[in-house]
């Protein structure tokens, strides 16, 4: 142990008391945080709009729109114009295409990105049944940088979600003001209303279905029954076609005398209504001269009046007489009843008047008048009603008796031809009746069918009446009512994204220093044995040193100077660039210890193996470098990095340092300063156990590069 302290004390003397050696070992203190902070501040903040903004991206839209229901379509101008209040890239609105790629050949611009002429017309184009995918033209410039045109790519597909928001958000805006048919039908009602009325009259057609199939599945069970009655009376049949010969032969007579009867009884019709007429002719002339007399004229008495009330029972009775026998004919039957409301009335004003001997001579000027008026009406009415009796009535009653005897002459032809053989009807009736059945069958299950299709249409009908009082809905109807705007927002995007940041970090490099002060303290381990021999030569006042006095003795210098490396790397990163780090004393331990590892680590290597050991050292840094997840993540690199992963101290020394700047989780820092300590055996067992074989090896290695007078 004094061995080794005094080899340390020795290397510190020799150092202290030489200028160069002093300046080398404060240069080899301070280049390994240079190297930590200018890359760490070069990464700072590289994703934030403020440094994105200086990528200049050119934009140029051809599109010359189209119209959707009368309403002007430009999705093209839509995004130019969102564009223009977007910060986080560089945007340029060139003049021209021309303009846009020529500056991304020339590296005036990153990137650019054309619209074409038929953009807009394009994405409609799915309303005419026929789908046009339309097309962004994107130029980029790979060559420029590599970096650039990831960060590009984003503003791409921001500008592709821009036009899917843009494109969705007019379309629903344009839909809801022109047709309104999310809110409204023609019929003034809200769609959900709409659509259950439509079904509840749907449902009710299934119910008239069903009710239909019903009938006809009586109708068959009927005529089933029928069937088998007709056969239990076919041997009646010979008999009665005989006593049929019989009666229509008598029929047959009886038409004949009809005939004549009934056109005696329609001569006499037409008479009656001629009469009634005549006697109303009667009343207004007895009218005329009863009025006379109430109003004194000479030589003339009131007895018009008296006649008149005594004749209108008559012609009353008269009328109802004359179209007794053809007042259920539907196309007369109101004229009949409106005539008869006229002779009532007639009757009713005509007794008023008999009684208005004492009332002035205007009052019964005006009941006259009223009376003549309703006469001359009746006798229209009347006048119509024969008109209507002679042309459509007595035709059709002389058209039906000699249809009627046709119709006799014709059976009794049937009857006469038939010869009472009745032997194959049975079979043929038997053969009916089956195919009665097997339609029935097919009736029942075709009304079964519809009543299981009601049932359910029933349930859809409740459920979208429960849909009409639900709140939700109740809110949505009302926006699509009031704001097209609002719902055309809505539908460019549904889902709004609420991030929750898990262990956030301020800016980017604060996230990045882990790796690069690791880095950097490998670095600065690498520099020191490039710097500083490994090798113990004798030294006055220090006898009998063994190898891992040497070992240990030497290494002092290399432990005290990395964690002066480290400590300026740590006080530069806390203090200078000021990232961010919830446990800065924990931070420091961190490094201190990564620090104690790599020297060793590499110290050991140069110890056993010489200037091959520190090319093994380097090379060990570009794989750590590359796979230890320290820029990329692991899951993204090649196999190989994922399966050696897990094996660099690099992984280890990063993750404990994340744990302090992003935030603690349960033991994790503790588990991972464990691992780290865990190279510390390794650094051991390859600068004393390993590096025994290889001395002689290294001794003619190193008399080899004094022969060249070239190398170290």
């Amino acid at each position: 142990m004094k061995n080794i302290y005094k080899i340390f004390r020795a290397d510190a003397r020799r150092l202290s008391t030489n200028v160069v050696a002093v300046v080398i070992i404060m240069g080899l203190s301070i280049i390994p945080s240079l190297y930590a902070w200018f890359n760490i501040l070069s990464n700072w903040d590289p994703y934030n709009s403020s440094a994105t903004s200086n990528l200049k991206i050119a934009v140029f839209s051809k599109d010359i729109g189209t119209e959707l229901e009368g309403i002007k379509v430009n999705i093209g101008s839509n995004v130019t114009t969102n564009l223009k209040e977007n910060k986080t890239i560089g945007w340029v609105f060139s003049k021209s295409e021309d303009e846009a790629v020529n500056g991304v050949y020339s590296g005036e611009y990153y990137a650019a990105i054309i619209i074409p002429e038929n953009f807009s017309e394009d994405m409609i184009s799915f309303l005419g049944g026929q789908v046009e995918h339309p097309q962004i033209i994107y130029y980029e410039n790979d060559k420029k940088n590599a970096i650039a045109t990831k960060i590009t790519a984003k503003a791409k597909t921001a500008v592709q979600e821009q036009i899917n928001a843009s494109f969705v958000s007019t379309l629903a805006k344009t839909i809801t003001e022109v047709s309104g048919s999310a809110t409204d039908t023609e019929s003034g009602t809200d769609l959900l209303t709409g659509v259950t009325n439509q079904l509840t009259e749907l449902d009710g057609d299934l119910q008239s279905y069903i009710t239909i199939l019903d009938s006809f599945i009586g109708v068959t069970n009927s005529a089933s029954s029928l069937i088998q009655t007709t056969k239990a009376v076919i041997p009646d049949v010979n008999t009665m076609v005989n006593n049929g010969q019989t009666t229509v032969n008598t029929m047959q007579g009886a038409v004949n005398s009809g005939t004549s009867s009934a056109e005696t009884i329609t001569d006499m019709v037409s008479y009656s209504l001629s009469l009634v007429s005549t006697n109303l002719d009667n009343v207004s002339s007895l009218v005329t001269s009863g009025v006379s007399s109430l109003q004194g004229a000479e030589g003339v008495t009131d007895t018009g009046l008296t006649n008149a009330v005594s004749i209108m029972p008559y012609i009353t009775e008269l009328f109802n007489n004359s179209v007794q026998s053809w007042s259920s004919q539907t196309s007369a039957a109101p004229d009949i009843t409106t005539v008869q409301n006229q002779l009532s009335t007639i009757q009713s004003d005509l007794s008023t008047l008999q009684n208005s001997t004492n009332q002035g001579k205007q009052t019964i000027t005006d009941l006259q008048n009223k009376i003549t008026t309703e006469i001359k009406s009746c006798k229209d009415q009347i006048s119509g009603l024969e008109n209507t009796f002679n042309y459509s009535v007595k035709p059709q009653l002389q058209s039906t008796m000699n249809s009627m005897s046709g119709a006799l002459t014709s059976v009794t032809a049937i009857l006469n031809g038939v010869n009472g053989d009745f032997s194959d009807v049975s079979k043929v009736l038997d053969d009916y009746n089956k195919t009665l059945k097997d339609g029935n069958k097919s009736l029942v299950a075709s009304r079964d069918s519809a009543s299981q299709l009601k049932k359910g249409l029933d349930d859809v009908i409740s459920q979208l009446q429960g849909l009409s009082n639900n709140q939700q809905y109740q809110q949505l109807k009302q926006i699509l009512k009031s704001d097209p705007e609002l719902l055309g927002q809505f539908m460019s995007s549904p889902v709004n994204l609420n991030t929750q940041a898990i262990y956030p970090i301020k800016n980017y490099g604060s996230s990045m220093a882990p790796f690069y002060t690791v880095l950097a303290i490998w670095v600065g381990a690498l520099i020191l044995v490039a710097i500083i021999h490994v090798k113990v030569h004798p030294e006055t006042g220090i006898e009998n040193v063994k190898p891992y006095q040497k070992y240990f003795g030497r290494y002092m210098i290399f432990f005290t100077t990395g964690q002066v490396q480290t400590l300026i790397v740590v006080l530069g990163d806390l203090f200078y660039l000021k990232i961010q780090c919830h446990k800065p004393f924990l931070f420091w331990l961190a490094a201190a210890l990564s620090s104690f590892v790599f020297t060793l680590f590499i110290y050991s290597l140069t110890v056993a193996f010489g200037n091959v050991g520190e090319a093994i050292a380097v090379v060990v840094m570009v794989v750590q470098v590359a796979g230890a997840g320290g820029t990329f993540p692991i899951e993204v690199l090649p196999k190989i990095y994922q399966y050696i992963y897990q094996y660099l101290p690099f992984t280890y020394a990063m993750n404990a340092l994340r744990e302090t700047v992003g935030g603690m989780y349960g033991i994790m820092y503790v588990k991972c300063m464990l691992s780290l300590g865990a190279y510390l055996i390794v650094s051991l067992i390859i600068g004393l156990l390993i590096a025994i074989p290889f001395r002689r090896l290294n001794k003619m290695i190193e008399k080899s590069k004094e022969k060249t007078s070239l190398m170290l």
